[in-house]
């Protein structure tokens, strides 16, 4: 069974792949695949809950209850 963690680390992953991202030449990355991936992850990252982020209309996240 997977965890949510499992299922970000895929996500990002993908996404990562999408712009053409991997450790082995950060040196050469495009600027701009690097903003746009940096963006997702400090997006998703507001969207659990973990770093404060900019609220939009239309935006129903918020952390959840530790009591459940």
């Amino acid at each position: 069974m997977k965890t949510p963690e499992d299922a970000l680390s895929l996500w990002l992953a993908q996404q990562a792949r999408q712009l053409g991202l991997h450790t082995a030449d950060m040196e050469d990355a495009d600027p701009a695949a690097v903003t746009s991936f940096a963006r997702l992850v400090l997006e998703e990252l507001a969207a659990r809950g973990l770093i404060a982020g900019a609220c939009a209309i239309g935006c129903w996240s918020q952390p959840r209850s530790a009591r459940h």
